[in-house]
């Protein structure tokens, strides 16, 4: 971990923090020159853990082991909006194993660093903190600046309907999504969980609006299955919002061949994996159709 810390130090000027209950984790104090909170002000927000999802502006979340909320973080004068992420540990084996390694939080926060030293535009990291029990990472909570926007699926269904400018809008919007699922190809990394919901459209118009990456639990590292967990992530996002009745097959090859080009695909592959990644889409899209009919 402490190689890591190293590499984090070095592109986000970070403390480490610890407080009661047996917490401990990094905050975020200044980034390329501009401040945030400091040690002293996040010791303070960071007092009492358990309640840092109490009193939220918005509740994303609640169910199960995750909880997200939005909340307006203040202290020592000086306050941001942001988001929270906790997660607690499951129950079973795979749980078991993973509670063993880096915490979530630890994970998204270095992932968000790392990405934004790449130049992908993801949601600004601030805090990760978790409380172990032995060796095992019982819970911990990631904190990051909230984007102002609305999901992509959401923008594509309900405010990009009828606008008299959607070629150029989804033209600047799908140059953008191949630009960072090929730049996490391009330095290793692939996100498993890439699907409309995951992605928020900032802006106020056709030349302002713009891409942010906000989930970042599915960004992994590639495996021995290189090929295939880079292309799971092109045919699950084309799955994900298959649904919606503006979307064009113009939309998924312009996608498509945008991220060809960034991410060097050879010509003669393209044509053969294009119908690969259409048929996994469609199989993905029919399987969740399926569910939700039949219940």
């Amino acid at each position: 971990m402490q190689d890591v810390e190293d590499l984090i130090s070095r592109l986000v000027e970070i403390s480490e923090v610890k407080t009661p209950g047996g917490w401990r984790g990094w905050v975020a104090v200044r980034e390329g020159g501009r401040d945030r909170f400091s040690r002293t002000e996040w010791q303070t927000l960071l007092e009492k853990p358990e309640a840092l999802l109490d009193n939220a502006q918005d509740i994303i979340k609640s169910s199960g082991r995750n909880a997200v909320v939005i909340k307006y973080l203040a202290t020592g004068g000086r306050g941001v909006k942001a988001v929270i992420k906790r997660h607690s540990r499951g129950r079973g084996v795979r749980e078991f194993f993973r509670s063993l390694g880096a915490p979530r939080a630890m994970r998204n926060f270095i992932a968000a660093v790392k990405m934004r030293q790449y130049g992908l535009p993801v949601a600004v990291p601030l805090a990760a903190i978790y409380r172990q029990r032995f060796l095992f990472c019982e819970e911990s909570i990631y904190i990051s600046e909230y984007v102002e926007g609305v999901h992509l699926q959401r923008f594509l269904k309900d405010l990009l309907r009828g606008s008299k400018e959607r070629h150029r809008i989804m033209s600047r919007l799908t140059e953008q999504m191949a630009g960072i699922l090929a730049g996490l190809h391009n330095k290793g990394l692939w996100h498993r969980d890439a699907k409309a919901t995951n992605f928020i459209v900032t802006g106020d118009g056709a030349d302002n609006y713009r891409l942010v990456l906000t989930d970042l639990d599915g960004i992994k590292q590639y495996s021995i299955r290189r090929k295939t967990c880079q292309m799971r992530a092109l045919w699950q996002l084309a799955a994900s919002v298959m649904e919606l009745p503006g979307i064009s097959r113009a939309d998924y090859m312009r996608t498509f061949k945008a991220y060809c080009e960034r991410a060097a695909t050879p010509h003669e592959q393209r044509g053969q994996l294009f119908r690969e990644l259409a048929a996994k889409a469609q199989a993905k899209f029919k399987h969740k159709s399926h569910g939700r009919n039949g219940r």
